[in-house]
């Protein structure tokens, strides 16, 4: 402020306590001053002019004229003398009141009365919603909660008695004592309209003695309550906007509380306890226990003003941050009347005694029994605070609402030997009642500062790449626009904005002076950006590593040249400082989510069957979609199959999820399955781990070996949901499998486990990962690049078709996530791994990726090995090539392998179990003779459990049939409980089919060997007389079956099991130009021996991946069958049996027919319909070759892609065979995979 205003505080600061003198104010000694001079002048002038008058002989009107002249100019004086002298005595008698006496402020009192009426019902809510929580752990521990219920303060407010003010302090203080009083009962000083509207104060709370059911509740009743206090307000002024910067207040003496007390009372009655001897005396002393460390003199209770009114707080003094590691909830209670009908979506979020959110989680959606496994650093400036953590529930549009609150006292770490609580369980409560267990880490990083030696020597303090870093940004200047700007400058890390500065009006040279503080856990990978904006417009920047910042700012003092393009628009002013911080246990903190952690076994979940279940579907008339999935924190895990409109489904599905401590939880969720939107969730339980692992301790005394063992139990669990907005019971049983684990201290090699099972090892002395079958695959995924932006996800899958692991999402073409994925290893053998990069905006559902990588289990067991004896780290990871992706692109991962301990797989458990099997009808031998020439016209019927799926042509008049090209394929979901039967028939036009014999073959054991073809002789019985066998040869293709309600994924190919298919390592930078792409991709295809995949669309829109029919149906198992040069017409009639997809319940179906990579013909779509008739027909040319047909069912969708309803694909010449005369075919044709429906058209044909 110049120094020539005189206004506000600093009119009477020192500098402006001036004098008004005058020269002869000056001149004249004090015992003249008075100003005497301006009398005698007067006089002077009265005499003179007199004198004058009278010697000009004037006249009497001119006497009367200088008289009056002479006697206003008396009168005027003395007014003004009057008026000078009165304000020098009422300015004397106003300091003598403030250095001995008060004043009164009844304005502020008239304001008050007026005010209180808008106030205090904000006020009174406030209390309510807050109170109960604050109160709570200052209870007597005979009192299990206190429930405020009504609480007002009336309509009469608080008077300020007296204020006293202290004048000589400091020019910027001012020192008040205020004299209050709260005395609503006080009615002298109301009018008749105020005591008509008056409201007096109340209070209602619900008070609950003892504990559980022991304990009983009554309500209290506060009322003629009065207080009167003696505070002290000292308030410290500064130069800028809010002007007030401290406010400290503390009562000088104890304040006089006064109520009247009724239990079990109401408005007209009860009994005031007061009254009872001591019981006063005792309430009061326990208030001012409260209150006494809290802001009795000498004790101070300081109000920034600045920081809550600026929302900034300062970290420079932080000492330290906190760790705070957030597992999981237990199952809410006591908040139905908090939630909507729906799941709630939940997240916590911290703050230091009742102040500005310090952070929160992320939201986990739809849940009870929420998993967060997220770590949080909050930065403190002491430990003399109480830290809250406060359970909301999300609401997007409204406000979020407040579930519970936990409270920690932080001074409990403030020990070296407290530092770290793990396991701690917080209580959240809301109006004293039970809602939830936390369970949390908390661990408290001390700031590393110098410390002075005895001998006076300074000791530097210890180095860390983790800390605070903080960046204060101070001005800019000079900044060049066109325009007039307004700017404000951001500080980005890593690509997340970290702080954003107020805006400065109109000014090419602002100042700021806004300090930035991050924690960051590795200073060395961390960039910093800064950007000066106006508005939207990004004015100029600067960027650079971190420790350069702090390296380069001793050479330029801070100034740095803020740059757009080439040029430089202006110069910026920062101060950068590193912090580090003490990171004993930081490892440990970070290995507490993300699955850092080696795993420590499996869980193995048997998934029996639902109950009752919630039908969510009953709009649409139809049923739920039940499934089951497990799940680690946000991270699914595993699930079953999808049962279709089914409210009791069966499965019988075993599934494997790995576990890494015993605090992991996981939960068991029933979901209802939708194509296009959300899946609903219909109940879930939690399943603590604990409950089936034994932690085992060596007897070392120094670092002991531990371990982990399965305790015995195998869990059984009829789990009921408890749950109102969830019915129904799972039943499903549990089980622990512990890796193999060895002693960490022994001098040779470990022979044998901690458990006692021997180990396997190489003749180099490595353990034999090649020898176990089952196992733990680790996976870390450093890096993608990519040939353009993208902003996308990598998901994990192993022998499956969901993933089991998904990563956060993250934007450019070079995509660091270094995250750590896990998957049970069924059998090394056959085990597929896959991980497919996906845009952001895309689920598991949709086929759409951006690139995909597969290895074979074997291959990455093998690869592992290798990297050991060349002595390389586990994590280092390997460039691999990716496939599918629109130019080149490369993925970097590691691989580690932890086996399983002594365990085997149960035989319908294997992957050989599941995939297709190849049946190729061959000959039959001294069949049964029924016709009078003394043979029979045979042909073969197959049923594969139950169902039948191929009937074979007719051969005429022949007990040794051969038949040729009589070939099928059918989906195996398992083989050991497959049953097959053969059922021959001698064909009658006139007296009907007559069944002349049937068989059975089993595909368990070593009945069938996968990929090699085997003959097998099926003797015939069942009917008198039979004689006779059929020849068949088997193969079978083991491979993941896609169900109709699962997603697509790579893994469900015809290849699923073939070593070609891999992708290979890259060597070599990423080459990003248009040529090297092309050189790249056709360099691949090279390597391979094959094309990508994917590699002429992105979609996986190709036959061979993208619906069911490819998982056992490719161009290569076509028949070669030849006919002859003509024309077809194929009329596609109608469909029936077709899925619905669509959320009614239907489809609107359309039928694509395809020939190679050309589409040949595609139908209208029909909607919402499951049983279509098109009655279409096209025709096209053919040639004498053979002739592959693929028709393709899909469902219509406006405005995203077509869903897959089923496919069939056959070469033309199998359904019509000119040769023989059978030039037109009308018959049903089956849609895969099986259940799919069916297809009816008619095909003619034309030389």
């Amino acid at each position: 402020m110049p120094g020539t205003f005189r206004t506000g505080w600093k009119a009477f600061s020192i500098s402006s306590n001036v004098k008004r003198t005058d020269v002869l104010d000056e001149v004249l000694p004090n015992f003249l001053y008075g100003q005497w001079y301006h009398n005698a002048i007067a006089l002077f002038v009265t005499a003179a002019g007199s004198f004058i008058l009278a010697k000009m002989n004037a006249s009497i009107g001119t006497v009367i004229l200088f008289c009056f002249f002479i006697g206003h100019y008396f009168r005027t004086s003395m007014r003004r003398f009057r008026r000078y002298a009165r304000d020098d005595i009422q300015r004397e008698v106003i300091k003598f009141k403030m250095e001995a006496g008060v004043e009164s402020v009844e304005w502020l009192n008239s304001f008050m009365q007026r005010f209180w009426l808008i106030f205090e019902p904000v006020l009174s809510a406030l209390v309510v919603e807050n109170l109960d929580n604050y109160i709570s752990d200052l209870l007597p521990p005979f009192l299990d909660s206190v429930r405020l219920s009504t609480f007002t303060l009336g309509t009469k407010p608080f008077r300020i008695e007296s204020v006293k003010t202290y004048p000589n302090t400091d020019p910027e203080i001012v020192c008040m004592d205020w004299k209050v009083s709260f005395i609503p009962n006080d009615l002298n000083d109301l009018s008749l309209k105020e005591l008509d509207r008056k409201v007096n104060p109340k209070i209602t709370m619900n008070v609950r003695f003892g504990k559980g059911r022991i304990g009983a509740g009554f309500p209290v009743l506060i009322e003629d309550m009065s207080f009167h206090g003696h505070l002290r307000v000292k308030i410290k002024f500064m130069s800028k906007f809010p002007f007030a910067k401290l406010v400290d207040m503390s009562f000088l003496e104890k304040p006089q509380f006064d109520y009247v007390l009724k239990p079990l009372g109401t408005d007209s009655f009860g009994f005031d306890v007061n009254l009872i001897p001591g019981l006063q005396s005792f309430i009061k002393d326990q208030l001012h226990a409260i209150l006494g460390p809290l802001m009795y003199a000498p004790n101070v209770f300081t109000l920034d003003v600045e920081k809550i009114l600026s929302g900034d707080f300062d970290f420079s003094s932080a000492n330290g941050v906190l760790a705070v590691t957030v597992y999981s909830a237990t199952a809410f209670e006591n908040v139905d009347d908090l939630l909507d009908d729906d799941l709630p979506n939940t997240y916590i979020r911290f703050y230091l005694d009742h102040g500005q959110e310090l952070d929160r989680t992320s939201v986990y959606e739809r849940s009870f029994s929420p998993q967060w496994n997220e770590t949080k650093f909050l930065m403190l400036n002491s430990l003399n605070s109480l830290l809250s953590v406060e359970l909301k529930a999300s609401r997007p549009g409204l406000k979020d609402r407040r579930l519970g609150t936990a409270n920690f006292d932080l001074s409990k770490l403030d020990n070296d030997m407290d530092t770290d609580q793990k396991g701690l369980t917080l209580t959240l409560l809301r109006n004293g009642k039970f809602v939830s267990d936390l369970c949390v880490d908390l661990r408290y990083l001390p700031i590393s500062k110098p410390t002075k030696r005895a001998d006076g020597t300074m000791e530097a303090a210890l180095e860390s790449n983790s800390g605070v870093a903080r960046i204060v940004i101070h001005e800019c200047t000079n900044l060049i626009s066109k325009d007039r700007i307004s700017p404000y400058v951001r500080v980005i890390m890593n690509g997340n904005e970290k702080k954003r500065t107020h805006v400065v009006k109109r000014s090419n040279s602002p100042r700021y002076d806004v300090p930035c503080e991050v924690v960051i856990l590795d200073k060395t990978n961390v960039f910093v950006r800064i950007e000066v904006m106006d508005e939207d417009q990004v004015l100029g920047s600067i960027g650079g590593q971190f420790v350069d910042l702090i390296r380069l700012q001793q050479n330029n003092d801070g100034w740095w040249d803020i740059t757009n393009g080439e040029q430089t628009v202006g110069q910026i002013h920062l101060s950068a400082e590193w912090k580090p911080m003490v990171t004993t246990g930081l490892s440990d903190i970070l290995d507490g989510h993300e699955f850092n952690k080696p795993a420590i076994g499996v869980i193995r979940f048997t998934i029996w069957e639902a109950r009752d279940l919630r039908n969510v579907e009953l709009v649409t008339n139809g049923k739920s979609d039940p499934y089951v999935r497990i799940l680690s924190g946000f991270q699914v895990r595993n699930r079953t199959e999808v049962v279709d409109n089914n409210l009791n489904p069966e499965w019988g599905e075993t599934l494997y999820v790995p576990v890494h401590s015993l605090k992991e939880n996981l939960v068991l969720e029933a979901m209802d399955w939708n194509a296009r939107t959300r899946d609903k969730s219909l109940g879930m339980t939690e399943f603590k781990v604990s409950e089936v692992i034994q932690q085992q301790i060596g007897d070392q005394s120094v670092d002991p070996d531990v371990w982990y063992e399965s305790n015995g139990r195998k869990i059984d669990r009829l789990h009921s949901a408890d749950r109102r907005s969830f019915k129904g019971e799972l039943h499903y049983s549990a089980e622990f499998i512990p890796v193999i684990q060895l002693p960490q201290k022994t001098e040779s090699l470990p022979l044998c486990t901690l458990r006692g099972s021997y180990v396997r090892y190489t003749p180099d002395d490595l353990i034999d990962l090649d020898s176990y079958s089952s196992g733990v695959l680790k996976i870390k995924i450093h890096e993608v690049q990519l040939s353009s932006t993208a902003y996308c996800y990598c998901h994990v899958i192993v022998d499956a078709l969901m993933p089991q692991y998904k990563t956060a999402k993250l934007r450019g073409d070079i995509l660091r996530f270094n995250e750590n994925a896990d998957a049970f290893i069924k059998e090394i053998d056959f085990s597929r791994i896959a991980i497919e990069i996906k845009p952001a905006y895309v689920d598991e559902k949709e086929i759409y990726k951006l690139g995909h990588w597969i290895d074979t289990g074997s291959s990455i067991v093998r690869r592992i090995m290798k990297r050991k004896r060349a002595g390389y780290k586990e994590d280092e990871g390997t460039w691999f090539n990716l496939m599918g992706t629109d130019g080149p692109g490369r993925i970097k991962l590691g691989f580690d392998f932890v086996p399983l301990d002594d365990f085997v797989l149960n035989p319908d458990e294997s992957l050989d179990n599941q995939g297709v099997l190849s049946v190729d009808l061959l000959s039959a031998r001294d069949l049964m003779a029924v016709d009078k020439t003394g043979t029979s016209d045979p042909y073969v019927v197959f049923t594969v459990n139950g169902e039948r799926l191929y009937k074979s042509d007719v051969i005429k008049k022949a007990l040794n049939p051969k038949w040729s090209r009589a070939r099928f394929t059918v989906p195996i979901q398992s083989r050991v409980t497959a049953s097959i039967r053969i059922e021959v028939f001698d064909w009658n036009h006139v007296k009907g089919h007559r069944p002349i014999g049937s068989g059975g073959f089993t595909l368990r054991g070593d009945a069938v060997e996968s990929f090699k073809a085997r003959l097998v002789d099926v003797p015939l019985d069942g009917v008198e007389g039979v004689s006779g066998s059929v020849q068949i040869r088997l193969t079978w293709h083991p491979q993941l079956l896609i169900n109709k309600k699962t997603q697509t994924s790579v893994l469900g190919t015809t290849r699923t099991y073939a070593h070609d298919d891999v992708n290979l390592e890259a060597s070599g930078p990423l080459l990003r130009d248009a040529e090297s792409s092309r050189i790249s991709s056709d360099s691949q295809r090279e390597s391979y021996g094959r094309p990508s995949l994917e590699s002429d669309s992105r979609f996986s829109l190709d036959d061979s991946v993208s619906i069911a029919p490819s998982s056992f149906i490719d161009e290569d198992q076509v028949s070669d069958t030849t006919g002859r040069d003509g024309t077809v017409m194929i009329t596609i009639l109608e469909a029936r049996g077709l899925r619905g997809v669509d959320k009614n319940g239907t489809s609107d179906p359309f039928v694509r027919v395809r020939h190679g990579r050309s589409d040949i013909y595609k139908t209208r779509y029909i909607s919402k319909t499951l049983a279509p008739e098109w009655n279409e027909n096209f025709s096209f040319k053919v040639t004498s070759e053979p002739f592959a047909l693929d028709f393709k069912v899909k469902d219509h969708n406006r405005l995203r892609s077509s869903v897959d309803l089923g496919q069939y694909r056959c070469n033309i010449w199998d359904l019509i065979k000119p040769g023989r005369g059978q030039n037109e075919c009308k018959q049903w044709l089956p849609l895969y995979p099986t259940g799919s429906g069916e297809l009816y058209v008619h095909i003619q044909f034309t030389e």
